[in-house]
This record gives C-alpha cells, sequence and structure tokens, in this order.
C-alpha cells in the first residue's frame, strides 16, 4: 500500500510539472495573440472555423433497434460521435422542408425502430450544423432551429431535423448516404443503456430503463492566472497599467471607459462586463456564432468544452465541459462559460479551472437508478414534479479531498427544478460530504 500510495503522488508530481509547463506555453501563446489580433492570418481563421465546430458537437447518440429497443450509446475508445460525423460529412443535404406534428406524433416519430438519432442539448441552427457537418445551406434555411438529427437506418435518402423545445422540425432529402459505414461505426458502441423517451411537462425525456453503471473519474487541474485575462480582455493592457480595488474576496479591474473584469479568488470564478459594443443580431445563428467568437477571446477552449443552453429571450449561451458524452455540473453556479450578448454589450462568466488530463482511478463504477425510480424518490419526497422541466444524467465536480489539484467527478442524476439545476442528493438532502450549490438553468 506504501509503494502504491508513493507511485501515486510520484506520478501526480510529474503530471503537475508537465501541466504547468503546457500551461505557460498556452498563456504565453495566448498573449502572443491577443496583441495581435489585428494581424488575423488565414491559418488562424481556419483554426477558430475548426474549433467552433468541435465547441458545437452533438453531444448525445441513440440507436433504436428494429425490435424497438432505444439505448443511449457510446464509445470509450475512440469519439463516436467525431467518427459518425466524419461519415455524414460525405452525404449532400438537400433543402429542408416542414413537417408539421402534434406532440404524440413527434413522439411517435423519434421512438420509430431502426433509427439513429444524433442530439444537441439545445437548439442549433441549421448553418451551425452546416458548419459543423460540412454541409452547404442556403441563405433563407440558415436560421431553421432544431436539436436532433434523426437518421432512418433502414431507408436511404431522407432525414430529419427535429426541435424538441417545439416538438416540431424539418425533412431533408439527402445523396451520397452510405448507411453500411454509419451502422458499422455504431456497431462499435462500448457501452449500450437502454432508454426510451416519454414526454413530460410536454417535452420528449430520456428514462433509463435499468439501474445504470456510470465510471467515476478523477482529473488534474488547470488553473489559469487570472491577470493573464486582464490582458487579454481590457485591450491588451498589463494589470498594472489599468485601475484596481479590493472587495471582499475579489478584485475588480477597470479599463477606465466601457470595460470592467471581476476576479472571485474564493470560487475562481471570473466576471467580464464589456459596454464598448452592442449587439442587434437576434437569429440563431447569429448569436451562436458572436458567442462563441466571445468564448474565443478567451483563448485556447478546451477539448472538453461543448455547447450546452441557448436561451433566445435574453441571449444567453451556456458552454460546459463534458466527460463520456455527459455534462460536467457543479464547477460554478453557471456551467463553464456563460455569454450574454445585450443589446448595450457583452457580458461573460467563466471559471479559471478547467479539466486536464484524467488520472489513473480505482473507483467502482456508481450505480444509479433508474429514471421514474429517481422520479418516485422526489414525489415521496414532496416534490411537485410539474416544476421539473428536465433530468440530466451528469458528472458532479468536486475537489478532491486529499489533493486541492485534483478534481473528483462522480456520476448522479441532475434536476432542472424552479429554474434551478439540482443534484438528486442536493434534493433529498441524501450526502452531508457533498460540496455542492444550485446552478441556473434559465
Amino acid at each position: 500500500m506504501k509503494i502504491k500510495n508513493l507511485i501515486l503522488r510520484v506520478s501526480l508530481s510529474v503530471l503537475i510539472v508537465i501541466s504547468i509547463i503546457l500551461s505557460g506555453l498556452i498563456w504565453t501563446n495566448n498573449a502572443r495573440f491577443q496583441r495581435n489580433t489585428t494581424d488575423v492570418t488565414p491559418q488562424q481563421t481556419q483554426l477558430d472555423t475548426k474549433n467552433l465546430a468541435a465547441v458545437y458537437l452533438p453531444t448525445q447518440i441513440m440507436a433504436t433497434t428494429k425490435q424497438g429497443q432505444k439505448n443511449l450509446i457510446y464509445n470509450k475508445k475512440e469519439n463516436l460521435i467525431d467518427t459518425l460525423r466524419s461519415d455524414v460529412k460525405k452525404w449532400r443535404f438537400g433543402r429542408p422542408t416542414t413537417v408539421k406534428l402534434t406532440a404524440k406524433q413527434y413522439l411517435k416519430l423519434i421512438n420509430r425502430g431502426n433509427m439513429l438519432s444524433i442530439n444537441y442539448p439545445s437548439n442549433v441552427s441549421y448553418s451551425i450544423f452546416g458548419q459543423t457537418f460540412g454541409q452547404k445551406v442556403s441563405q433563407q434555411d440558415r436560421n431553421k432551429n432544431f436539436n436532433r438529427l434523426l437518421i432512418p437506418l433502414g431507408k436511404k435518402g431522407v432525414v430529419y431535423l427535429l426541435s424538441d423545445r417545439q416538438t416540431h422540425g424539418y425533412r431533408v432529402k439527402v445523396s451520397k448516404q452510405n448507411l453500411a459505414v454509419l451502422k458499422k461505426a455504431i456497431n462499435k458502441a462500448t457501452v449500450k443503456m437502454p432508454i426510451n423517451e416519454q414526454l413530460m411537462n410536454k417535452r420528449p425525456q430520456i428514462f433509463y430503463e435499468q439501474s445504470v453503471q456510470v465510471a467515476q473519474y478523477s482529473y488534474l487541474l488547470n488553473k489559469q492566472n487570472p491577470t493573464d485575462f486582464v490582458t487579454a480582455l481590457l485591450g491588451g493592457k498589463s494589470p498594472n497599467s489599468v485601475d484596481s480595488k479590493e472587495v471582499g474576496d475579489s478584485t475588480i479591474y477597470n479599463d477606465g471607459t466601457y470595460k470592467s473584469l471581476q476576479v472571485n479568488h474564493k470560487n475562481g470564478t471570473i466576471n467580464f462586463e464589456d459596454y464598448s459594443t452592442s449587439n442587434t443580431a437576434k437569429n440563431t445563428t447569429s448569436i451562436l456564432t458572436d458567442s462563441f467568437r466571445e468564448l474565443s477571446n478567451l483563448g485556447n477552449t478546451p477539448v472538453n468544452m461543448r455547447y450546452f443552453y441557448y436561451n433566445p429571450q435574453d441571449r444567453t449561451v451556456v458552454y460546459r465541459s463534458y466527460v463520456e458524452g455527459f455534462p460536467v455540473f457543479n464547477q460554478t453556479n453557471f456551467g463553464t462559460v456563460k455569454v450574454q450578448l445585450m443589446a448595450t454589450g457583452n457580458k461573460l462568466d467563466f471559471s479559471v479551472y478547467s479539466l486536464q488530463v484524467p488520472l489513473p482511478s480505482d473507483k467502482q463504477a456508481v450505480t444509479l437508478p433508474t429514471t421514474q425510480n429517481m422520479l418516485d424518490q422526489l414525489q415521496n419526497a414532496g416534490y411537485n414534479l410539474t416544476d421539473v422541466k428536465t433530468v440530466q444524467l451528469g458528472y458532479h465536480w468536486q475537489v478532491n479531498h486529499s489533493s486541492d489539484s485534483v478534481i473528483d467527478l462522480t456520476p448522479t442524476y441532475y434536476i432542472n427544478y424552479n429554474g434551478s439545476w439540482l443534484s438528486l442528493s442536493q434534493m433529498l438532502n441524501t450526502d452531508q460530504n457533498e460540496d455542492s450549490s444550485s446552478e441556473e438553468a434559465n
């Protein structure tokens, strides 16, 4: 046991040293990029497009057999969504035609046998989808919104672009399909979780039909120096050349005009406000593109960062860390990065922390109850299920008790209840050791 602990400590020390070296290189490159933003090369533009496609990748794959059994699938050995994207990029999508469906018809369509469903956690525009999946999109169709690509596996020539939020969608004719290649990729899935989709408060909801075992993970934590963001976001100025003041656990930097940046040293979050610009765009494509541009201003986007949520009413976009296709909660009270594009300016909330590399772990997988069992527990505890907007299986972020350089990720249910994301143990008050706070859900 002593030898094992010694090896673990040595391995962790080596990883931390490597982390510091890599982080230093990243910070240096970020600062260099910010000082030359007026000199954008074609290579940088191409890199931005590539990063946009990575951030706006779907996060979920469901495959339904001919007999009607639906499974949530993923592959622990390779990125299955990226593999499917490579296949779909070879297809040619036509123009979408509107399909009007009742809620019952919509549910029947998405639960049809011999189907593949590739899902986003929130609506995207056809233009954003086209950039991600290599499809040409006409000007008239750029802002058709959906969150689900539904592919019939037994019939070539058609796919559906569907919106769970509105329970309607579009039918698209497709050429150059190779369904055999697609099926081969699906069959490589190493994890299959039996599910069904039911309407809950008028929206499709995944119900896990059996108790599910989900792996726990530990990650080495990367922390970026907050003063790097002062330089990057306040016009390239050094922290010593801008006005600053200490307020409680925070430091507030101000460029003397329209920009301010507040660093909360206690929880490692930063709030940036920029009133030097205004936003007139209201369509989904422009908002998702502009919010990604704001995200890019923070520097190199972590490889596990994904688009999570879009609120068209207040033009807010949330990005979140993902592990094994599941979102990470409890990192902050707003996600990983939140961008709000207001008529009078922009607001960014983000964390200085990010997941870096997974560490060896001998922790046992966590067994979670069926979705119905979980909802029954909530109801028995006195909760009104009509106040549950949606339920999400995800990872709970918590600092390791032995090392603050390590983050433990524990799988659990998260419930969008009365406008906040809460873990199941929070709602049932069953885990006194859990370091938790509610997250705004909008």
